[in-house]
């Protein structure tokens, strides 16, 4: 039964791909719906506890993830250098969504794993915080536009420096930025669907997580230090 169950997650994954050559002539809404069901019985499996399974069969189901991760991975940039050579010019948009969504989703996962809730918040606080203060140097130099644009993001480097002292404070500024984040770059903006998702994961997704993680889990005892 328990090797029966573990081979199910895998062909109830591979039953969304079913479905959708089966369900191409019903509206989209309807085929969305479809797809989410199909998906959230091992997503939220993977959130339980698996008193079902064995030490050996999750460590088998983790590394078939991992390795069916880098094989994706491989793939899409297979495919947008091919894509690349062929048309002479940058991949569209969907390509860069489906390569950087999952890695930088993979890369939040780790660090609040590693380093539980609090101090995994301050890490993203400061990678973010410090990638973005880097690329506006370069978009705009040490001028007055540097200082427009960055100062967010040197006020988020702040509370990330002071959330081990005050985390819920910082996470309240993190919550801020990010709701100024998601209105800059995701509501006010009219990009397409694909780099609405890529600039939503990589903004302000990851200031978000962090300032719910510095609100809520320090008054829960939920973290390590």
């Amino acid at each position: 039964m328990k090797i029966s169950f573990s081979m199910l997650k895998s062909l109830w994954l591979f039953a969304v791909v079913l479905i959708i050559f089966a369900a191409r002539g019903l509206p989209v809404p309807v085929l969305i719906v479809l797809v989410v069901l199909a998906l959230a019985a091992p997503l939220i499996r993977e959130f339980r506890k698996k008193t079902d399974l064995d030490e050996r069969q999750i460590r088998i189901s983790h590394f078939s993830s991992h390795i069916a991760y880098y094989v994706y991975t491989a793939s899409i940039l297979l495919v947008m250098i091919n894509e690349f050579i062929r048309a002479g010019k940058n991949p569209d948009n969907v390509w860069y969504m489906l390569l950087l969504t999952p890695m930088v989703i993979k890369f939040y996962i780790n660090l609040f794993q590693n380093y539980g809730a609090v101090q995994g918040a301050r890490w993203i606080g400061y990678f973010f915080a410090c990638f973005w203060i880097l690329f506006v140097i370069l978009s705009s130099g040490f001028s007055v536009e540097f200082i427009i644009g960055a100062s967010p993001f040197i006020i988020l480097l702040g509370a990330a420096w002071y959330s081990k002292k005050y985390p819920t404070v910082s996470g309240i500024i993190f919550l801020l930025i990010g709701a100024v984040g998601l209105y800059l770059y995701i509501i006010r903006t009219n990009f397409d669907i694909y780099l609405t998702l890529l600039m939503f994961t990589i903004v302000p997704l990851p200031i978000l997580l962090s300032g719910i993680a510095l609100t809520v889990f320090p008054k829960i005892g939920g973290d390590k230090e």
